[in-house]
């Protein structure tokens, strides 16, 4: 086992000395870096292998929640929170809340001197860097009204099942036309 590790050495040394020849000093420096680097990897992995695992969970609860999100006419809690945490009420939304920021386009456009901003599909242009603008603001459409609902700078969290907490719904009034 000495013997190994004393030859492993010499072999090292050499390979180093032969990558090193008419290298400029930053560049040994560097190969030298490099080398302790990959050597310390190397004791890491052979005392903790990089485990092989079965179950995948979180990939499955990934799997789950973009199936949850694929759904149509599932209902969502929206809960709106004040700044101390309570629960100020709850909204009933016909999908997960959507970023005020998303846009069914992309807001940058790669041309021949590199990539510009360009309009979302409502035709104005956000933030300085397209959807980039401050994600302050949620918004959804009421279930029982399809009323267009958005929350601007306020808490809040989602749950597709209503929540056993002190919390009254915040409903929209319907409005004849």
């Amino acid at each position: 086992m000495k013997r190994t590790l004393t030859v492993t050495s010499v072999l090292l040394v050499l390979s180093l000395l032969i990558g090193l020849v008419g290298c400029t000093p930053a560049e040994v420096q560097r190969n030298k870096a490099i080398d302790q680097r990959a050597q310390m990897f190397a004791r890491a992995e052979a005392k903790y292998p990089v485990p092989q695992n079965s179950n995948f969970p979180l990939r499955q609860s990934l799997v789950k929640y973009t199936e949850r999100g694929d759904l149509t006419n599932h209902l969502y809690y929206v809960y709106v929170l004040a700044d101390t945490g309570n629960i100020i009420g709850y909204y009933v939304a016909q999908g997960q809340p959507v970023s005020i920021n998303a846009f069914l386009s992309s807001t940058e456009d790669a041309t021949d001197n590199g990539v510009l901003t360009a309009p979302s599909l409502d035709g104005i242009f956000y933030g300085g860097a397209g959807a980039s603008a401050d994600a302050n603001g949620w918004f959804f459409f009421d279930a029982a009204t399809d009323a267009l609902v958005i929350l601007y700078g306020v808490k809040l969290f989602v749950a597709d099942q209503p929540l056993k907490v002190d919390a009254k719904a915040i409903t929209v009034e319907p409005v004849s036309k």
